[in-house]
């Protein structure tokens, strides 16, 4: 059992994935969890002298968007209540500590072949994706809407297809919660809906897919 007051020990171990800002690690001796890493180091090399200043007197603002991400998975887990095994978004279990920094702890979305999930991007570009899957796609979008998710980065990239234990979709892993100062589209249903809709459209242009505004959902071409 994942024991949160435990030092693991990523720094001999190679990343599964890594995002734009944050690497991806197999969870030691938890095979359905994965730590994400913000490298701190890396993360203030690759920014100006004013922003690492503002990091070094305001520390907690280096690790305000894995907050964010944290607090926006469970508002949406405690929205949908028992139906928890069916919420668009990778669940959220903590904060640990790791050799590389801190680290948040989120299930691991698995494929048949108990890989990692794929990513809508690359089942877009193989032309693998099903009229079931689409609909499987749908079903991720209007949770999307009707939960309310705040997201700022929602990509095809981080849509993946695959099984939450018997429970098969897409799943959204990374790009929400909300990070404006003013939290205004978690305070407006219209200004969310129409940010969701603007990522959505972004999605259907790269991956040759169509959206539908009005019925908030993709088709095929």
């Amino acid at each position: 059992m994942l024991f949160a007051a435990k030092l693991f020990h990523l720094s001999d171990k190679e990343p599964v994935a890594s995002g734009g800002h944050r690497k991806v690690y197999a969870c030691p001796g938890e095979p359905d969890l994965l730590i994400k890493i913000k490298p701190i180091k890396e993360h203030y090399a690759n920014h100006t002298w004013a922003k690492r200043l503002a990091w070094k007197m305001f520390p907690d603002a280096v690790h305000r968007n894995t907050l964010k991400e944290i607090e926006c998975e469970l508002k949406t887990a405690l929205k949908i209540g028992p139906e928890i095994a069916h919420t668009p978004l990778a669940r959220a279990l903590g904060v640990v500590q790791t050799d590389l920094g801190p680290g948040s702890v989120f299930e691991r979305i698995t494929s048949n072949t108990g890989e990692l999930a794929t990513h809508l991007s690359s089942i877009c570009r193989d032309g693998q994706l099903s009229d079931e899957m689409l609909q499987d796609l749908n079903t991720m979008v209007g949770r999307l809407f009707q939960l309310q998710v705040v997201a700022r980065d929602i990509h095809e990239a981080n849509i993946v297809y695959g099984h939450r234990g018997e429970v098969r979709g897409f799943f959204l892993i990374d790009g929400y919660g909300e990070r404006n100062m003013v939290p205004l589209r978690s305070m407006s249903r219209r200004l969310n809906d129409r940010s969701l809709n603007k990522q959505m459209r972004n999605i259907a242009t790269r991956t040759g897919l169509i959206w539908d505004k009005a019925a908030r959902a993709f088709l095929m071409p």
